[in-house]
């Protein structure tokens, strides 16, 4: 129930190209081969011109520029063109290209981004008519987009994956400007960002699914009902109620250390309430700290289990034993 988590990024591209091309397919117009772009270069009205290993992605790319209008694509050398026009409104110009393959794409009206515009979290993914995990483009705040990897299988689906631990291959010992942005890949490890967070979670209530597996392939699971996260000027500090679950709860099990309450600290922001030092230099993970030691999901990665304060670790699973694999979700209620 749980590998999702696990797919692979083979896997991964494969359905976010896919969910591309679906959505493309009722708004773009596949122009017949036109001779003459075969040996004319548009030169006048090119926004970008790129590699790319399908359509699919050259498709990807349009819809990432606001400014872009229309595609070309060269099945046999693999070039992608965007337009800042449709191909009927080009001037052709003198520069010619030795080998044909070329195949238009026009846009019936708009900006390919305003023709696919992304969904606000994975709920409306999955409304849209999507039903396999994968990565998706999502808009949580009206500002910008992000890449998540939307679970669309686990409980019903509709979950944003936030934060992903599986191999080590992400360095999560961050400054406050990348914690704030997110980083890492959505198809592998990542954090989505505290801004996208905070949009994620500041527009309904919303609850938070975190996944756990031991080096010995041990799965829990721990579940709050109500999870939320203030904004920056109160430094993303932490809200969360209602636990359930099968792996304990370290987040708000003890007062004294409880997690619900806390600001965001980073490794050159230090707003955790350990007086004796700072919990970042010894976690070495951006995270909600209080004293340290109950839930440090963002912690050092080590490729064995390993036990001590220092590793990726749920304290009420396994104690301060450093966890395989954390997957940490949200959804809107």
């Amino acid at each position: 129930m749980w590998n999702i988590c696990n797919i692979h990024w083979i896997y991964a591209l494969i359905l976010f190209s896919t969910f591309v091309i679906t959505n493309a397919h009722k708004r773009l117009k596949a122009g017949k081969r036109n001779k003459q772009f075969d040996d004319k270069y548009k030169t006048g009205n090119v926004l970008w011109m790129i590699k790319t290993e399908n359509v699919h992605i050259c498709l990807t790319s349009c819809y990432d520029h606001i400014d872009c209008r229309s595609i070309a694509y060269n099945n046999k050398d693999k070039r992608c063109q965007l337009f800042n026009r449709n191909f009927q409104n080009q001037n052709s110009a003198g520069v010619g290209f030795s080998n044909a393959g070329w195949r238009h794409y026009d846009v019936s009206q708009g900006s390919c981004k305003a023709r696919l515009t992304a969904a606000r979290d994975c709920s409306e993914v999955q409304s849209q008519g999507h039903d396999c995990s994968g990565v998706y483009t999502i808009k949580p705040s009206s500002t910008s987009t992000v890449q998540v990897w939307c679970d669309l299988h686990t409980d019903g689906g509709r979950w944003n994956v936030v934060q992903r631990r599986q191999d080590g291959s992400v360095d999560f010992d961050r400054n406050w400007v990348n914690y704030r942005a997110g980083f890492g890949a959505p198809h592998t490890e990542y954090w989505i960002g505290n801004e996208n967070l905070f949009g994620l979670t500041s527009s309904g209530k919303t609850e938070l699914l975190i996944l756990m597996e031991t080096w010995n392939g041990v799965w829990r699971y721990a579940r709050y009902s109500e999870f939320w996260i203030n904004n920056e000027s109160d430094k993303y500090r932490l809200g969360l109620v209602g636990y359930s679950g099968t792996a304990g709860d370290s987040l708000l099990n003890d007062t004294a250390s409880q997690q619900a309450g806390c600001q965001f600290s980073t490794r050159d922001r230090d707003n955790d309430k350990f007086y004796d030092g700072v919990c970042t230099d010894i976690v070495r993970g951006g995270f909600w700290y209080n004293m340290c030691a109950m839930a440090t999901l963002n912690g050092y990665y080590y490729s064995s289990a390993v036990t001590g304060v220092l590793s990726c670790h749920w304290n009420t699973f396994k104690y301060q034993e450093s966890l395989k694999t954390v997957c940490m979700m949200v959804r809107k209620v």
